[in-house]
């Protein structure tokens, strides 16, 4: 019994209990995934915690807490310039460290930002102006971060790296404005450990190498927690302006910070009720930052008035009220009878996704993470869950109230949105979650110090320094190593369109490429080609052969649905260049150049192609149930045109869908025998010859499916007639056959197909 007193008697011993169970617990989760367990291990670590600090002697609970007597900490100034020297140093090296190859490639949102940045560059004039404050065009977001990278543009030219490195310094510059915040709450000694941990933090550090916006967000929103505070501590007039200043500068960045105002209407309400001298004494000073913040806001406020539909059309397209984008969507979206969910139902689900983000399982997104792992490393999570349920437990409390209500404000860009958990929607909540973790450090060296004086000072400091240090190894490894190897993370920055952007730019203006549509679409495409726009969009029935009267080499770059036309283009330019490439991790084609010299080029240009079938292009009427197959192919057609292949990949539909197509003509057999015929469609897709239906191919409701027909010809002529229709985009149609001769399929050559009207 005495001995039980002895370890109960002071709240470091109890902390450490709490500690330990919570050890226990992230163990349960982190690794194990067994959530009830680690559930209840967190839970009695929780109450630990609390009962720690109800039997401490320290009851300072002021707004303005500070867990630390500044005065003993006994770090003087030249020592605290070296150790913050070195955590910059460390977070610097995070972020330029193989930026020029991790993460590779370039995401399309970072090809689009580039080429907004060009169109400001080079001044051209879009939607009315050539200084936009709000682009709603593919980019759906505030223009500043644009205008960041233009500058860089124009300094060190154009290219991916110049488009990260804004993201880069933007994340540098965060981590001393981090550091003054901490210091001004907690002193020097909190603000190195949390600093350093933003430093080194996977979750700040994968988006401070991307050229998104988010970084920018929390630059800002930590200026604002800055000034917020000090407008409550010191309450000066400067301070309300400041404030005011960077709340709307905020909304200039990505579009997570327009729930910044929302946490501080809610600290305003609170402050209504809690402290109503705060505002009587500060009116003025409020009313002065209101001003301020409308006179910043002016330019983006005049946008909105004019433009109030565009400026939420990216939040409502996310938005878990979207009922069109979730029945699109389905999966888990969606009921059983293919009807979206209820809001409160996806809301509820999100909330739970996302707060167990932390510890659980994170984003999904490989772009965003790696593997699903938890977004805090296994040390920070501990601490964090601590210092988050501390604070939640003293909610009423100004200092706890107010980071508490910009958590929870920030916390629903994730939770209003799909695919949750989203750790780039809610970014701008790092600096609060490592907040969190400072109290919690904050608080057990404040145990500490109360039941053992500074008897264990030097231990402390080992110990947090070991811990910092396993932190900053781990975080590296996770990123650096595990999530820079991975396959997922490498194909997402769509370094395929990157790689081909490249390829066709290192060709220069005097090549024209001809690419798959979807990707002639593709801002990263468009990026890397950057000054030469040299491509033009890929169609069989245009491309194959080359008719067009322009005087320049060419070349096809395609993905490996087109590979059975390599053939088709070595029989027809024999003179032409085969080029492909890989995976950089499986053995497989990405996509395949194939290099055709004006001089190969020039021979068909003048030749008239006479081999096809007759294409009929109708979009489906949508008033008619098209689920009855007579519905199709019954209006009047779009439009009528020559294919010389039925071997299409249509990323970019040729008529607004839903469309089908019917093929008329006739093949020519050679040599009398049993002919294996093939469709590989998404959608119906089925094959007559001679009237009878050889095949029919229910599709794949997204994905590709085959159905074969066997049928026995004679030599000469047949009629043919092949039809698809479509219900989803990203249609694929593709007609194949088996000769006699052949131990393979391949695609019917061009050859033997003769159009409708020949005799």
């Amino acid at each position: 019994m005495n001995i039980l007193k002895k370890i109960i008697k002071g709240p470091f011993n109890i902390v450490l209990f709490s500690i330990g169970f919570a050890v226990c617990g992230q163990y349960f989760l982190f690794y194990k995934k067994f959530l009830q367990m680690g559930l209840i291990f967190y839970g009695v670590a929780v109450i630990l915690f609390l009962i720690a600090d109800f039997i401490s002697k320290n009851k300072k609970e002021s707004f303005d807490e500070i867990y630390f007597d500044s005065t003993k900490e006994r770090i003087d100034k030249k020592t605290e310039f070296i150790l913050f020297l070195v955590i910059l140093l460390t977070g610097i090296f995070f972020r330029i460290y193989l930026i020029s190859e991790i993460p590779s490639g370039c995401y399309r949102d970072e090809g689009q930002n580039g080429n907004e940045a060009l169109n400001i560059l080079n001044e051209i004039e879009l939607d009315g102006t050539k200084l936009p404050v709000y682009i709603d065009r593919n980019t759906q977001n505030a223009a500043m971060y644009m205008y960041f990278v233009a500058a860089f543009f124009k300094i060190f030219g154009v290219g991916v790296l110049q488009i990260r490195m804004v993201s880069v310094v933007l994340a540098i510059l965060t981590i001393p404005a981090f550091y003054f915040l901490l210091r001004y709450l907690f002193g020097v000694k909190i603000a190195l450990i949390g600093s350093l941990i933003l430093s080194v933090l996977r979750w700040h550090v994968n988006f401070s190498r991307i050229g998104f916006l988010g970084v920018f967000t929390v630059l800002v929103f930590v200026m604002i927690l800055y000034f917020l505070y000090r407008t409550y501590k010191e309450r000066r007039t400067g301070d309300f302006i400041l404030l005011g200043f960077t709340t709307a500068f905020s909304l200039y960045s990505y579009i997570a910070a327009r729930l910044i105002p929302v946490g501080l209407f809610l600290i305003f309400i609170y402050l209504i009720f809690k402290e109503i001298n705060f505002l009587k004494e500060n009116i003025k000073k409020i009313i002065l930052a209101l001003f301020v913040f409308f006179i910043v806001f002016a330019p983006l406020a005049s946008y909105i008035i004019k433009n109030p539909q565009l400026f939420m059309r990216r939040t409502a397209t996310v938005s878990i009220f979207n009922k069109g984008i979730l029945e699109a969507m389905g999966g888990v979206y969606v009921n059983k009878d293919g009807k979206a969910k209820h809001p409160v139902e996806l809301y509820t689900k999100n909330l739970i996704n996302t707060l167990l983000m932390f510890n659980y399982f994170g984003d999904g997104n490989p772009r965003h993470n790696y593997g699903r792992k938890p977004m805090l490393d296994f040390i920070t999570g501990i601490f964090f869950v601590l210092g988050f349920f501390y604070c939640l437990f003293k909610f009423y409390k100004p200092f706890y109230f107010i980071l508490l209500a910009l958590f929870f404000a920030l916390l629903q860009a994730g939770l209003f949105s799909i695919e949750s958990p989203q750790a780039y929607r809610t970014i701008p909540i790092v600096p609060l979650i490592i907040i969190f973790i400072c109290i919690s450090v904050a608080k057990i060296w404040e145990y500490c110090r109360e039941q053992y004086k500074y008897n264990l000072n030097h231990i402390l400091v080992g110990v947090t320094s070991a811990l910092l240090v396993y932190i900053a190894y781990d975080n590296y490894d996770q990123y650096f190593n595990k999530w820079a190897n991975d396959h997922g993370a490498w194909a997402e920055f769509s370094t395929d369109e990157w790689h081909m952007g490249k390829y066709v730019h290192s060709l220069g203006p005097d090549w024209t490429a001809i690419v798959v549509p979807g990707w002639a679409e593709s801002y990263t495409f468009e990026f890397m080609t950057y000054p030469y726009r040299n491509y033009i969009k890929f169609d069989p029935s245009e491309w194959i052969p080359i008719k067009a009267k322009i005087f320049k080499n060419f070349v096809y770059v395609l993905d490996t649905s087109y590979l059975p036309l390599v053939s088709v283009l070595q029989k027809m330019y024999p003179g032409g260049r085969y080029v492909d490439f890989k995976h950089k991790y499986q053995n497989r084609i990405l996509y395949f150049a194939y290099e055709v010299p004006y001089e190969e080029v020039k021979r068909y240009q003048n030749k008239e192609i006479k081999n096809c079938l007759t294409g009929y292009y109708y979009r489906d009427d949508h008033t008619k149930d098209l689920k009855d197959i007579n519905n199709h192919w019954a209006t009047k057609p779009v439009f009528i045109r020559c294919d010389p292949f039925i071997l299409f990949n249509w990323t970019v539909d040729p008529i607004l869908g839903p469309f089908s197509v019917k093929w008329v003509g006739k093949i020519k057999i050679d040599k009398e025998g049993d002919y294996l015929f093939m469709t590989r469609s998404n959608d119906y897709s089925d094959l007559f010859i001679d009237g009878k239906q050889v095949l029919v191919n229910p599709g794949g409701h997204g994905s590709l499916n085959e159905a074969r027909g066997m049928v026995r010809l004679k030599k000469g002529f047949h009629n043919i007639i092949v039809r698809y229709y479509e219900s989803v985009q990203y249609s694929k149609m593709q007609l194949w056959w088996k000769s006699p001769d052949s131990d393979s399929f391949d695609i019917i050559p061009s050859e033997i197909l003769y159009p409708e009207d020949f005799k």
